[in-house]
């Protein structure tokens, strides 16, 4: 089996082993201090010999927070767009060594090809980017990665825990299923709360804070939540190649559920629910569902159909069983990566999975079919890219409202470049 990672419970025996205080001590910066950026920094320090040095984020009242939550000095945090660029340097000057990126993926490979840039390894939360520019930025970004012997983890946990880790060994190994024919994998939850007071002073300001709604933040939940998904069903298709893809996908999709119980100018541009069929080089298909609708089937899992039968790509957890939290575990694998100097670089996966979200959201927002190469070379931009640095939370976001005060979403059928 092809693997890009340790396998979970033997890295965290092999991490333990440096807690007798001799090892130098893990300093990272983290960039992005809302509830997943401080979740990742807890989950990084529970590993021993580890410490945050510096925080950044766009708001000032987040940073705050952080520096509080983290003991650290005044002068260790930094706000605004170009936090990111001020509080890696800080932390370079220091002697930190990794990079958590944990702010809305929108801005997450602007972050990781300055970070690899300043020679830090990285954990890279999911999804790693929105567009396919971004996807284009981080395959460039990887490489430099391996051209400097950095390490790089993406918060795809799935990877990192024992009951998927055994499921896709039975699947792909013991051929418990025989030749798999296709993989079904879901993302159908209820809704989604809207965040922030909606008394921000700014559009920027509002949609950062309320930043699942906007693709040019979050990339629609087909990307953000789904990307899990896609990746395990990837994985079981492409006998963890981090760089198998499908070729070719259709799919529909829509926003009808956004405007109840009202239309209302903080429902966003996103679509609510996605269904796509992506069909590989080898005529196999991977079958995806992805919804955010209050009252509907809820089903966040993924399956397989063979030659000897179907069923859930994760084994059953065992009565009293005990075990290793995966989003610990992830950070464990990439400390002990850089510990020990092993090749270990998750984001040509996290890429990957990515920019399979992406495609797909392309086929349900245009209602076309939509290959690869069309959807890396030809796929919307919707972060802000140049310039980047220069934004304050007075400025314009890419997207605005119209003149009813909502947000123009595509329309499949009539939508072209998405």
């Amino acid at each position: 089996m092809k693997r890009n990672f340790i396998i979970g419970a033997a890295a965290m025996t092999a991490a333990n082993a440096y807690a007798d205080g001799t090892d130098e001590t893990i300093k990272a910066v983290l960039i992005g201090c809302g509830g997943r950026g401080t979740g990742a920094a807890a989950n990084f320090l529970k590993n021993p010999n580890t410490k945050i040095i510096a925080v950044g984020d766009v708001f000032p009242d987040m940073t705050e927070r952080a520096l509080q939550n983290f003991s650290l000095p005044p002068e260790a945090g930094f706000t605004g767009f170009d936090a990111y660029r001020k509080a890696i340097d800080y932390a370079v000057a220091n002697g930190a060594v990794y990079a958590i990126l944990t702010t809305p993926p929108g801005f997450r490979p602007i972050h990781y090809k300055y970070a690899v840039e300043k020679g830090l390894n990285c954990f890279l939360e999911k999804p790693c980017c929105v567009d396919a520019y971004g996807y284009r930025m981080l395959m460039e970004v990887n490489k430099l990665a391996d051209e400097k012997n950095l390490k790089v983890g993406v918060g795809m946990q799935r990877r990192h825990q024992t009951v998927y880790l055994d499921g896709i060994r039975q699947i792909l190994e013991e051929k418990k299923y025989g030749d798999i024919i296709t993989a079904r994998v879901y993302w159908n939850q209820g809704g989604i709360p809207v965040r922030g007071t909606g008394e921000e002073p700014t559009e920027m300001q509002k949609q950062i804070r309320n930043r699942y709604y906007f693709v040019w933040l979050c990339g629609d939940n087909i990307l953000e939540q789904h990307v899990h998904n896609l990746d395990i069903g990837n994985i079981i298709l492409g006998n963890w190649d981090p760089l198998y893809h499908p070729v070719s996908c259709n799919g529909m999709g829509g926003r009808s559920t956004r405007y109840i119980p009202k239309p209302t100018p903080r429902v966003g541009e996103i679509f609510g629910y996605h269904a796509v069929e992506f069909e590989y080089a080898d005529g196999r298909r991977m079958y995806s569902q992805s919804r955010q609708v209050a009252g509907t089937w809820s089903c966040v899992n993924e399956f397989v159909d063979g030659t000897k039968g179907s069923g859930q790509v994760a084994r059953r957890k065992e009565r009293g069983e005990r075990l290793l939290d995966p989003y610990d575990v992830e950070h464990t694998d990439l400390i002990t990566a850089i510990k020990e100097n092993t090749r270990y670089n998750e984001g040509w996966a996290g890429a990957t999975a990515s920019m399979i979200g992406i495609m797909g959201r392309m086929a349900t927002y245009s209602g076309q079919v939509v290959t690869w190469d069309q959807a890396v070379n030809e796929g919307k931009t919707y972060m802000i890219y140049e310039n980047h640095d220069a934004l304050t939370l007075d400025s314009d976001p890419p997207v605005l409202p119209n003149a009813d005060g909502l947000y123009d979403a595509p329309i499949p059928g009539v939508s072209k470049n998405v």
